[in-house]
């Protein structure tokens, strides 16, 4: 099962004579890996939110099983559920305040409902520091973390945090409480996931910070880390923002890493001083990064969201006249690769809403909306997926 939870871009210039090699080898890349996987817009879905639900909120919630996909637009009082194959009205409305039992509160605020099937979520409340879950419209059970996560680094709640339900609950962790302050540079390798029993009595953290950050300087943005999930295979898919690969396992002990990068060494940390969330934020967007990574369980494919640097000036300009930094300029690539680790296909997916991404039956959701002209549609483009 798998949800979730963010985006940017340019090139190097060089000599002309090694550009236009590079140039026709990038061509020929490119057609070899266009020849193995077929992307088409297959049509455009509208959603109406005219009945109170915000537009951008900023954490993109979906969920597919067989019968249909489905996007979920949180509001102050609960969550809305609308069919991503039939767009319109939402489905269903489930409002906290109706739900029998539930003791907590009932404003959402900046919680983090999560869906594990159509109906049933994982409900995290940031204030409370507590987890909850409600299964067809009905709370079943909850739990405070302070009971059974003691040490830190605790999991992350809010919008940038991302958690699965299978036969466990996991979470990535809150790298930030224990690296977010001087002198920033990273010694110990702390545990980077947290895994709930079923039944929300048990919580351990697993899974060490990969050495490529230790002795390094890195920042917060570095540490957003993110997951989906194989359930055929029983397979965990982690994205680390400057990893070259992905790390895949079923038990948090053994793993094994799949190259997922459009070459090697694609972020570099030569820029990494500041000591400030507006230092880190510029160092970030002025480097490439790995945004996130998406497993698509109806055709076998992972898919790495990848962005290039954008330059000083770029960067500035976006900063100040783009709310989300969603442009053109700002460059956003989706890489698609199968099970053996051969790359398929790259997608520029700059001119989309590239935080709003969703892999169903039917094939690719991407959504078009980048700023709030309309709020009271929202316009999700259907891309079908072929191999050839």
């Amino acid at each position: 099962m798998k949800f979730k939870s963010l985006s940017l871009f340019l090139y190097f210039v060089l000599a002309a004579s090694i550009l236009s090699c590079q140039t026709d080898k990038s061509n020929e890349s490119k057609l070899a890996e266009s020849e193995k996987l077929q992307i088409r817009l297959e049509k455009t879905i509208s959603l109406d939110i005219s009945g109170g639900f915000p537009k951008l909120q900023g954490n993109p919630i979906f969920f597919s099983d067989e019968n249909g996909s489905y996007f979920y637009i949180q509001t102050n009082d609960g969550i809305g559920t609308f069919d991503l194959s039939k767009g319109g009205l939402p489905v269903s409305n489930l409002k906290l305040e109706e739900l029998e039992d539930y003791r907590g509160d009932r404003t959402t605020g900046q919680n983090s409902f999560i869906p594990y099937e159509k109906n049933s979520f994982l409900y995290f409340d940031k204030k409370a520091r507590e987890i909850s879950i409600f299964e067809e419209g009905k709370f079943t059970k909850s739990q405070k973390l302070a009971r059974i996560a003691m040490e830190s680094p605790n999991p992350l709640i809010g919008v940038l945090r991302f958690a699965l339900k299978t036969d466990k609950i996991v979470s990535a962790l809150n790298m930030l409480e224990v690296y977010g302050r001087p002198p920033y540079d990273y010694q110990k390798p702390e545990n980077t996931v947290g895994i709930f029993s079923e039944n929300l009595d048990e919580f351990k953290s697993v899974l060490p910070l990969p050495e490529e950050y230790l002795e390094k300087k890195v920042n917060a943005y570095d540490l957003l880390i993110s997951m989906d999930f194989d359930p055929r295979a029983g397979e965990y898919i982690l994205n680390f923002p400057i990893l070259d690969d992905l790390i895949i396992t079923k038990d948090f002990e053994n793993y094994r890493k799949l190259n997922a990068s459009p070459k090697e060494n694609f972020v570099s940390l030569t820029n990494r001083s500041g000591m400030n969330f507006g230092e880190w934020k510029k160092e970030h967007y002025t480097e490439n990064s790995f945004f996130t990574t998406y497993f698509d369980p109806f055709r076998d494919l992972y898919i790495r969201h990848y962005r290039e640097e954008l330059s000083e000036e770029d960067y500035e300009s976006l900063a100040q006249n783009s709310y989300k930094m969603f442009d053109p300029k700002n460059k956003n690539f989706l890489l698609f690769i199968d099970k053996n680790g051969q790359h398929l296909h790259t997608m520029d997916v700059s001119e989309f809403n590239h935080l709003y991404i969703h892999f169903g039956k039917e094939g690719m959701c991407i959504l078009n909306d980048t700023e709030l002209e309309n709020e009271d549609s929202l316009t999700f483009s259907l891309f079908t997926i072929e191999k050839i």
